[in-house]
Formats: C-alpha cells, sequence, structure tokens
C-alpha cells in the first residue's frame, strides 16, 4: 500500500511494475465516517497486498517535507513513517480523475479497482474499471466490514494475478478480471444471504465503466 497525492505518482510507480495486477484507488478522507477504523488498517493491507495488488491511499503522503505545507495535516504511522492528508490533493486528484473516466465521487469512503497495463506507455487500464462505496456497502449488509472485504479482495486479487501467470508460458492472453475478482470478494464477506450477482446490480454499491452513472 502506497500513500499517493497525485496522479503522477502513481503513473510513475506503476510504470516500474512488469507483471500483471489489480491496482487499486482508496479514496479515503480522515472525515468520513469509518475513517479511523480504516486508517488504522493501512499497514496491515500494505503487507497483506504484496506484489498481487497495488493499493493507493488518495491525499496522502510521506513526504516528510509535507508537514510544513498548511495543506496537509498528519494522520497517522505506517511502517516508522508519519502520513499526512491533505484535502486540497485530495480534490485535485478526484477532479482529475472525474474528468479523464467520467466517473463521480459518492463523497464516502469509496475503492476504485482497475488493473495495470505492464509495458505500455500509460500503465493504467480504467476499461473495466469498478468503483465500491463501502460505507452503503456496510449498511446494506453487502460486506460485513472494511477489514473483511479488503481481506477476502486482496486474496481473490492473488489468485487472479497467479492464473495470469500459470498460463504465460503457453501465451494466452488472459486478461485479469475486475468483475469476478470483485464478486468473489463479496461471496467471501457479505452479511446477507444474497448472491453477490444481486449485490452487484445495486449502482449506488457497484458502479462499473459501462454503468449509466458514469455516462
Amino acid at each position: 500500500m502506497f500513500a499517493a497525492s497525485t496522479y503522477e505518482e502513481i503513473v510513475e510507480f506503476e510504470q516500474r511494475i512488469e507483471n500483471p495486477e489489480i491496482v487499486v484507488f482508496l479514496f479515503v478522507r480522515p472525515t468520513n465516517q469509518n475513517a479511523e477504523e480504516i486508517i488504522n488498517e493501512f499497514e496491515y493491507i500494505h503487507f497483506n497486498s504484496a506484489k498481487y495488488c497495488s493499493i493507493y491511499a488518495i491525499g496522502y503522503t510521506e513526504n516528510p517535507e509535507k508537514q510544513f505545507e498548511k495543506s496537509y495535516k498528519k494522520v497517522a504511522e505506517m511502517n516508522y513513517h508519519d502520513w499526512y492528508f491533505s484535502n486540497m490533493a485530495f480534490v485535485e486528484f478526484k477532479n482529475k480523475l472525474e474528468h479523464r473516466i467520467k466517473w463521480k465521487y459518492s463523497g464516502e469512503s469509496e475503492i476504485l479497482i482497475l488493473q495495470n497495463n505492464p509495458g505500455n506507455v500509460d500503465p493504467l487500464n480504467f476499461k473495466n474499471y469498478v468503483a465500491i462505496d463501502i460505507n452503503k456497502g456496510l449498511r446494506e449488509g453487502y460486506i460485513d466490514s472494511f477489514q473483511a472485504f479488503m481481506e477476502s479482495l486482496i486474496r481473490s486479487a492473488k489468485s487472479n494475478v497467479t492464473a495470469k501467470e500459470a498460463v504465460r508460458d503457453v501465451r494466452v492472453n488472459r486478461a485479469i478480471s475486475i468483475k469476478d475478482t470483485i464478486a468473489v470478494a463479496i461471496d467471501e464477506c457479505k452479511k446477507i444471504p444474497a448472491p453477490a450477482k444481486k449485490i452487484m446490480k445495486d449502482r449506488l454499491f457497484y458502479r462499473c465503466a459501462n454503468s449509466i452513472f458514469n455516462v
């Protein structure tokens, strides 16, 4: 897991990644409902996601020089480094992404899931991205907890990436399925008995690249 105060930071990092992976943008403002609980999980998520899933906390930085800028406030410590958050950086990132992919930020804690483009000039592939409203999922019982969902998501991402690596030697072009990855994660951590496919029809919780909400 990495702090990302700008979109360009993510692009620069992903250009160095050679293997296929799931990429996650985590939109959590410290003032959001349940934000403290989520932020406290950052260090565990960092070590748990390993090489199978790059997770970026939007609006955050571990650059110590940022503590002298008025827009940044210390919010956490991860792996012996202080992390700072800026609403200004968060909004600038959000606005840039909304303009690029027609996605609209819900205002709540949200996860945007996509895949990378290893070896390409543009290392991020938004073709099949999915946005998940965490708080909506918690209220409706679609997910039991943020921790349970992230654990299942990372495990599902690892399974998908490992499967793709397994077929690489026979030159089968098998793309990582964002939809399948999320469906497995929801099935593992949902609180209600409804099947994942039904849960994913709630467009206030699950929004994808071809959703009418992103037109």
